[in-house]
């Protein structure tokens, strides 16, 4: 239950951190990266264990 709601979390900040990263300033690169990283690791928790 813990990791469901700890990745829809991440899922929500990966989102925002991609949002963050397409505005039109050129500064703000890193969360676009960031986001990526949070969904990435967000899917990793909800995937199924062996």
């Amino acid at each position: 239950m813990f990791k469901k709601i700890a990745a829809l979390i991440l899922i929500i900040l990966g989102f925002y951190m991609l949002y963050l990263g397409f505005l039109p300033e050129k500064i703000m690169r890193p969360p676009l990266v960031t986001g990526v990283g949070f969904i990435v690791i967000a899917a990793v928790f909800l995937s199924p264990r062996r």
